[in-house]
């Protein structure tokens, strides 16, 4: 029995491009934004802040990969500008733009855990029903 199937929270599930991928302990999210100070005419002194682009951080945690396609172990290397959607009961939580910049994983026969994961992402939607 897996260690996610033990667990008191049930996983969520994972998928990378719409395919199922495996499930996911949990995850945190956070958001950026870019800000830059403009100054007034003739100051050196900030008179206002403008936001600029939105950046989303995600870190996953204990991602048990079931797909048989990634049964030689997980290799995000080649992956660039994808999507990643995380499925619970309730909602969907979806990133788009994503770009791993961190992953550690443990590979023993049989099966293959992404142990930590980060990745960067351009934008953030949720779908009601049906996920997180």
């Amino acid at each position: 029995m897996s260690y996610l199937a033990a667990a008191s929270v049930p996983p969520l599930s994972m998928e990378i491009n719409g395919a199922p991928v495996g499930l996911v302990h949990d995850f945190r999210e956070q958001m950026t934004v870019d800000v830059t100070a403009a100054a007034a005419r003739g100051s050196r002194l900030p008179a206002g802040l403008h936001p600029g682009a939105v950046h989303y951080r995600v870190q996953l945690n204990r991602v048990l990969l079931d797909n048989a396609n990634l049964s030689d172990g997980f290799t995000p290397y080649g992956l660039h500008n994808f999507t990643l959607s995380i499925i619970g009961r309730r909602k969907t939580v979806q990133f788009t733009g994503c770009e791993f910049t961190s992953v550690t994983v443990h590979s023993e026969a049989g099966s293959c855990v992404i142990e930590e994961a980060e990745l960067l992402a351009i934008s953030r939607s949720t779908v009601p029903e049906g996920g997180v």
